[in-house]
């Protein structure tokens, strides 16, 4: 198998691989060919552990673990996008950060041995072939805050003589959820390799620090983590509102940054002034556009309502655990199959609702506008369970090596 996957991979590889170098410039950024290839020659890194985090998202998610087991050991952090890259050597400039090779065995094995690490954390479903059973070889492999969507599921039940031979490989797999544990039952057929330990999210979610922010007295409708079509939408239901809500100003914050001039162009065809985060602190137009990476998770405490995007667009939903623990209402469209256990969880105390058009959209944000909201839930002892719950099964493995 592992000649036919290297093969089939390095033929994609071929095809793909200009399109992916232009892409990549196109939105600003280096490909970083160099790395991926492993054209470099570096120390070992004693006493050394191994995250993988594909981007943002999976940094953000497993930062208590990174930030944690600092304290004792060496960090070796692996991203696969530049977005990933530039946001790790940011956030952890105390870790090694590089990316993580192209898929092929001598690559990873090469990779594997300059850096000789102890043990490799892949943060939920970075399932690579070659990445896997090529690192199995060295050292034990532990898949935390594991997901699988059942759209995801269904691609690997398709594949399984592919999937079955990577989850062999990986030791132990501490997942989300009783669903996420069935899925990889399904495909590995043993279910001790297998434990749930709870949602790493509401752990990472939880926001620590300030940032210089002025509300200036305004309402906030905070529109998070969006993508095309959703500015359009909450622009035009802001719009409307403004007419009943005079003192309501909105914030916008994208999922990707190399978006903001379309978004500031619809704005400029819609005659709507705004401010952008890196010119302003302090909210004095309409309109405010967080053009800044890690800080929309701060700017939750200030808002009325929340918006969390990713969910009119067929995306499956994006991080609402960040605002819940601000204990602020949050409102989703259709699309959340990705959080839909979350939903599920808080919708219930009606913090979390969704909504299915604009129309329906604009009268949720009216009512919490108008009537307000509180909440007593408290998370701390739901939080630390969860982050006890991974930290012991990983350094099971830990003590091991």
């Amino acid at each position: 198998m592992k000649f036919i996957y290297n093969l089939f991979y390095g033929i994609l590889l071929f095809i793909g691989l200009p399109f992916f170098v232009f892409f990549t410039r196109k939105k600003g950024y280096n490909a970083g060919l160099k790395e991926r290839f492993v054209l470099y020659k570096d120390k070992p890194i004693e006493n050394c552990l191994w995250f993988h985090c594909a981007s943002v998202g999976e940094l953000n998610t497993v930062y208590p673990l990174i930030e944690y087991y600092s304290k004792e050991y060496n960090l070796l952090i692996t991203v696969s996008s530049p977005r990933g890259k530039e946001f790790a050597h940011k956030k952890i400039p105390f870790a090694k950060i590089r990316y993580l090779p192209f898929d092929f065995s001598f690559l990873i094995r090469k990779f594997v041995k300059i850096y000789n690490p102890k043990l490799l954390i892949v943060a939920e479903g970075e399932f690579w072939y070659s990445f896997i059973t090529e690192t199995h070889n060295h050292n034990p492999i532990v898949s935390v805050n594991t997901r699988i969507s059942p759209k995801t599921f269904k691609t690997y039940k398709k594949f399984s003589f592919l999937y079955k031979k990577i989850f062999e490989n990986i030791d132990q797999f501490l997942v989300r959820s009783n669903q996420d544990k069935e899925f990889i039952i399904q495909i590995l057929d043993n279910d001790k390799k297998v434990k749930v330990c709870g949602d790493l999210k509401l752990v990472s979610s939880k926001v620590k620090g300030d940032l210089k922010f002025d509300k200036n007295g305004k309402k906030v409708l905070i529109a998070g983590s969006t993508h095309y079509p959703e500015e359009e939408i909450i622009i035009d239901t802001f719009l409307e509102l403004k007419k009943e809500f005079p003192d309501l100003a909105l914030i916008i914050a994208p999922r990707h940054l190399e978006r903001m001039d379309e978004i500031t162009d619809l704005l400029k065809s819609k005659n709507l002034d705004y401010q952008l985060r890196m010119e302003s602190e302090k909210l004095e137009k309409d309109i405010y556009i967080i053009n800044t990476l890690g800080e929309l998770s701060k700017f939750y405490k200030y808002a009325d309502v929340v918006f969390v995007g990713g969910t009119f667009a067929p995306v499956g939903g994006h991080n609402v655990l960040e605002p819940i623990l601000e204990n602020k209402p949050v409102i989703i469209g259709p699309n959340y199959e990705k959080i839909k256990e979350l939903y599920e969880e808080f919708s219930k105390y009606g913090i979390l609702k969704s909504v299915k058009d604009k129309n329906e959209l604009k009268e949720v944000i009216k009512k919490f506008l108008t009537e307000g909201f509180s909440t007593n839930i408290d998370f701390d002892e739901q939080q630390k369970q969860i982050f006890e719950c991974y930290v012991s099964n990983i350094n099971k493995f830990l003590k091991n090596v």
